[in-house]
């Protein structure tokens, strides 16, 4: 398998309501998430205010997971707790309110599939994807190589439908 580092320098910081959002990863790369022109974005997001409401993304498939403690989460009246190592998927015209301060990492999709899971230590099998990208927040060893904390990889499976991780990672997968 194939493992390239994304390189951290090439991350976009921008604010927003509620804090700041870097972006890895824009697809296709002349798209703008400003003027809602991608097909998937791939962000993490500091929550600087106790209380925030999420930029409303109509047509978009949204996916959060919390890299700190967790949030309270408001949708459709209720509040419901997600914790680190959750995944919640949601309508990006789904209006949600968050309560807490810290870090998360978030996948959007625009007229395309894909999914944002946790993989735990050992090994995950995974089917071939048009994207994959793994997420590491701790320095973690990959497949043999270790990566520093707050790696955002590529990944090229080349046949290979292994993937090992020391640490929990978040598997990103995108098919066109």
């Amino acid at each position: 398998m194939e493992i390239r580092l994304l390189d951290p320098m090439t991350r976009r910081t921008t604010e927003w309501s509620g804090g700041k959002t870097t972006e890895l990863f824009l697809f296709p790369e002349n798209g703008s998430y400003t003027e809602r022109r991608f097909q998937f974005r791939i962000s993490s997001a500091v929550i600087q205010t106790p209380e925030s409401t999420f930029t409303p993304l109509s047509g978009v498939t949204r996916f959060l997971t919390p890299l700190s403690d967790g949030f309270y989460l408001r949708r459709s009246g209720a509040w419901s707790y997600l914790a680190r190592g959750q995944v919640l998927t949601f309508l990006g015209e789904e209006p949600i309110q968050s309560r807490g301060c810290g870090r998360d990492l978030n996948l959007m999709l625009k007229n395309v599939r894909g999914s944002m899971r946790i993989v735990f230590s050992g090994e995950s099998a995974f089917t071939p994807h048009t994207f994959l990208f793994l997420y590491c927040p701790e320095e973690t060893d990959v497949s043999g190589t270790v990566f520093p904390a707050d790696s955002f990889l590529r990944l090229y499976p080349n046949g290979e439908k292994i993937l090992s991780v020391s640490k929990p990672s978040v598997l990103f997968t995108i098919d066109l």
